[in-house]
């Protein structure tokens, strides 16, 4: 497969992604998920009651996740041919991706393990707490990914990277690391299972669709 043809492979791998994450969305309706301050009955109450739903919810965002392992090393491929070869933004750029998505896979591992063993999971609170506590940890390498790529984005002269969607980067570099906030602030829309899990990934969203469509229109890619 030619460059070309792997970088539009990879930006229809990203479309996919933001699709079953929406469709997951949908399923599992997170916005109605228990808050920080719920009890761990509570919560094994809401994974038992909620259980199908999840666990289908779950899957989707885990291909999700797993097709952004595809379309990273699109993007990085991208970087490299922009540079004329490897650079520390295009390796930062991949080391915090790679980061990103081995968090929120180990975050889906728990959440996984709660859903599973709902309503007998010993200690339901801990495994909730620990799945919104890694996609909270997950913030920072996103944003080393984002910010690397923004760099890039601004730093070529020949505009073979667009530059507005490194200012899409930018957004959703900064945001992700309001996400470190939910570690400290234990209610309301900032807490560890507050709104801010919902809109602060939304810019991450928003920067794959847009690289996304630009990656498959083939309008910027060199060769």
């Amino acid at each position: 497969m030619s460059g070309r043809g792997a970088i539009r492979l990879a930006g229809l791998a990203g479309l996919l992604s933001i699709a079953l994450g929406i469709i997951g969305l949908a399923v599992d309706q997170m916005w109605t998920f228990p808050g920080a301050g719920s009890t761990a009955a509570e919560i094994a109450a809401f994974a038992d009651q909620h259980r199908p739903a999840l666990l289908a919810a779950s899957t989707l965002n885990t291909l999700a996740v797993g097709l952004w392992l595809v379309f990273g090393v699109g993007v990085w491929q991208w970087l490299r041919e922009a540079t004329g070869g490897e650079s520390f933004l295009s390796t930062c750029f991949l080391v915090g991706l790679v980061s990103f998505v081995t968090l929120l896979l180990a975050g889906f591992t728990s959440f996984f393990v709660l859903v599973y063993r709902a309503p007998e999971a010993s200690d339901p609170r801990l495994l909730y707490d620990l799945a919104f506590g890694l996609l909270a940890l997950s913030g920072v390498p996103t944003a080393l990914a984002l910010g690397s790529y923004a760099g890039l984005a601004f730093g070529i002269g020949d505009r073979s990277l667009p530059s507005w969607t490194g200012w899409i980067a930018v957004l959703g570099a900064v945001a992700h690391l309001v996400l470190l906030a939910s570690l400290a602030i234990t209610s309301g829309f900032f807490s560890l299972e507050g709104g801010v899990v919902i809109a602060i990934p939304g810019t991450l969203f928003a920067w794959i669709v847009s690289m996304s469509v630009v990656m498959i229109s083939g309008d910027q890619l060199n060769g």
